[in-house]
């Protein structure tokens, strides 16, 4: 049987197979989504429970993991994921 690789949710404390949550990078000092979970630099991973998303955007814990700002954009990018909208298109984010 293969190991799963497991994440903790910044939000929640939860921890949960990384294939199942969100990824967000610190790269060039901003953050921004890893959809291929394949970027270099420090990472953040959040579940897809938009009650997460809420709480790590109020309290602001993308910043204080990455050390780089995170625009709202990239909130609401994770919440469309959350809610399962379509995604946006490579590049506007």
């Amino acid at each position: 049987m293969k190991h799963t690789p497991q994440r903790m949710c910044i939000a929640c404390r939860t921890m949960y197979a990384q294939d199942t949550l969100i990824r967000i990078v610190n790269e060039n000092g901003a953050a921004v989504l890893d959809m291929e979970k394949k970027r270099f630099g420090r990472g953040a991973y959040i579940c897809k429970n938009t009650d997460c998303i809420k709480k790590a955007r109020k309290k602001q814990m993308i910043e204080r993991h990455l050390k780089c700002p995170a625009g709202s954009e990239l909130y609401d990018c994770c919440a469309e994921l959350a809610e399962g909208l379509p995604k946006r298109r490579k590049g506007d984010v």
